[in-house]
């Protein structure tokens, strides 16, 4: 239930070049779904990671730092799905859009600012940072990170899903719920085990004795 593209895919569907994407990996500059730091299986994207690159894009273009976006997506992977799912049942124009925001808060304590996210329709969010001293809020609409996935698949010749999520109480969301949790396991086992191999030190080679004379 939770779709897949091949690498190939992958990346025409983001309009991304192999090498800019590795970077970006390696960089901590992007954001796979679910949580994920490493897709479960090598080579194999989930149309959902296409998602969270795009609204890593997006926040970028308004002027988040890819980094800090990569960071707040993955972090908040659950809001954003939940904004999916809603999206995909109340398009537009007859729904209002729904936003995921990174703003900046000021801290009257300490004076620094720092990152803040809140997610749902434009007044909710306005709402939910009430009375707080924000910094270049920057709004993504759910809405337009899906027509523009939808955009990209048709120039890149990629099939897509007619929805990408099952929202609670439709058929199968329990097992796309625990199929969510497996990938996420085999992902996080995945992360765990190349970061392992990374840190383990380069063994030492043998040392040669000398020959011993007859």
């Amino acid at each position: 239930m939770l779709e897949s593209l091949n690498r190939d895919e992958f990346l025409r569907l983001l309009i991304l070049k192999s090498a800019t994407f590795d970077q970006r990996m390696l960089m901590g500059q992007a954001a796979l779904a679910l949580g994920c730091q490493k897709p479960a299986h090598t080579g194999e994207y989930l149309v959902l990671d296409a998602v969270a690159m795009l609204l890593v894009s997006l926040l970028n273009r308004l002027g988040v730092e890819l980094k800090p976006a990569a960071d707040a997506v993955r972090e908040h992977w659950e809001g954003w799905l939940e904004l999916v799912t809603r999206a995909e049942r109340a398009p537009l124009p007859d729904n209002p859009e729904l936003f995921f925001c990174i703003a900046g808060v000021l801290s009257l304590d300490s004076g620094l600012v720092s990152d803040k996210v809140e997610m749902g329709r434009h007044h909710e969010v306005f709402a939910a940072f009430a009375g707080e001293e924000l910094y270049r809020p920057a709004f993504v609409s759910m809405h337009r990170v899906l027509h523009q996935l939808r955009i990209n698949a048709q120039h890149a010749n990629v099939a897509l899903p007619d929805r990408l999520t099952i929202a609670r109480g439709e058929p199968g969301y329990k097992n796309w719920r625990r199929e969510i949790d497996a990938y996420r396991a085999r992902a996080e086992a995945r992360f765990r085990a190349k970061a392992k191999v990374k840190a383990k030190p380069a063994r030492a080679s043998a040392r040669k004795r000398p020959l011993l004379k007859v």
